[in-house]
């Protein structure tokens, strides 16, 4: 399926079932194919699933245009009126955290009723006063840094070898053009979202990869408060959704129908 943006900008999206409305947002350089084990387990418990890909990703455009956090918040927001959402629980891996955040901040709470981010800290880049960003990641080496981001480890389990295969057939058509993308990268990293995890009034599930090698100390801390849960999944790197989806689908279930 494809909608057009307010900008212009086609946007490839499935939309599949009936029932409460679970949108799932990949993260930087990530397709909607990721997702195919949760979507599979959600439809089968009853769920409505809706999944993008960001513009210049996946089988979206191919656009230099509006390559900011703040415009994918835009773009969920126009994606769930085109769909015609009026409350949604958003899931978000990664930089598809961080545009959740910003959603929140732009638009308020009315249609979500929960949110989860998978592996991502609310401020990427460690200053004096905060050590939990990227692992090592710092205003005095960030553009020397950006442009070997994706190089690091992303997984420890490793995926299963049916999900390796339709990722890199799914890529092969689609593929992703990093240098295109870069700015989007540099956007994402720079943003501080502490605030607005702070201050949520629904619940927030963070689902984190005790393993992860991304991150340099513990974000949860400061997202701490009544609204908030937070697992740690032994034995996951940067993509549980992806090295653990049984144990990832159990949590979402447990955490939407609570």
């Amino acid at each position: 399926m494809r909608m057009i943006t307010s900008d212009g900008i086609q946007l490839a999206y499935t939309d599949q079932g009936d029932g409460p409305v679970i949108l799932l947002l990949a993260g930087y350089s990530g397709i909607k194919e990721e997702w195919q084990y949760q979507v599979t387990f959600l439809l089968q418990h009853g769920y409505r699933v809706i999944t993008l890909d960001w513009r210049s990703h996946g089988a979206s455009t191919r656009t230099a245009k509006h390559l900011r956090i703040m415009r994918l918040a835009a773009d969920v927001q126009e994606l769930l009126s085109v769909c015609q959402v009026t409350t949604a629980t958003l899931v978000g891996h990664s930089m598809g955290a961080s545009v959740i955040w910003a959603y929140l901040t732009i638009f308020g709470e009315q249609r979500v009723s929960r949110i989860v981010t998978i592996d991502e800290s609310p401020k990427p880049l460690n200053d004096t006063y905060w050590q939990a960003g990227l692992n090592g990641l710092t205003w005095e080496n960030f553009w020397v840094r950006l442009p070997y981001i994706l190089r690091q480890p992303m997984t420890v389990a490793g995926i299963s070898e049916p999900l390796r295969q339709e990722l890199k057939t799914t890529r092969a058509v689609h593929p992703f053009d990093e240098a295109l993308c870069r700015p989007l990268l540099g956007d994402h990293l720079q943003q501080d979202w502490r605030e607005t995890c702070q201050s949520l009034t629904i619940p927030q599930l963070m689902i984190v990869g005790a393993a992860s090698t991304m991150w340099q100390g513990d974000y949860t801390i400061i997202c701490e408060n009544n609204n908030n849960d937070v697992v740690r999944m032994p034995n996951a790197g940067h993509m549980p959704h992806m090295e653990q989806p049984d144990a990832v689908n159990a949590y979402l279930h447990t955490f939407i129908s609570a």
